[in-house]
């Protein structure tokens, strides 16, 4: 079986953003897939304060056991943050994510090894030397 996937793509300038991405329905043969993708590449209405915007479409094999469906792309920022990890803790692909609220390490400033347990308390630290 396959399935599209819709690359909407959106410029600003010189700019180029890859905007969302989602699945689009099922195929039983590559060619039907690749006759239906054709139709729809190509420009695409332009949002406001853009300067051009176009659909890229490709297709791809997925198992007889996985449904597609016509849903509205997910909003993968809100998604994260609805159920990110407190503190900035974080285990396996969640790592990568709280390394984004996660305070710049100082270098050379003499606190190597300060006891410190990297879940989030730099910042109430800072706070502390900074009131004496």
């Amino acid at each position: 079986m396959y399935t599209m996937i819709l690359l909407l793509y959106l410029q600003r300038g010189l700019d180029v953003t890859l905007d969302q991405a989602s699945l689009r329905g099922e195929y039983t043969k590559q060619g039907t897939c690749e006759t239906a993708a054709r139709r729809l590449r190509g420009p695409v209405p332009i949002p406001r304060n853009y300067s051009a915007a176009w659909q890229d479409v490709m297709c791809i094999r997925v198992n007889t056991n996985v449904n597609v469906n016509g849903m509205k792309p997910i909003d993968l920022s809100k998604a994260l943050q609805a159920y990110a990890p407190l503190h900035c803790q974080a285990e396996g692909a969640w790592e990568r994510v709280a390394e984004l609220c996660r305070a710049p390490e100082q270098s050379g400033n003499g606190e190597e090894g300060g006891g410190g347990s990297g879940t989030g308390d730099v910042p109430a630290r800072s706070a502390r030397s900074a009131s004496r």
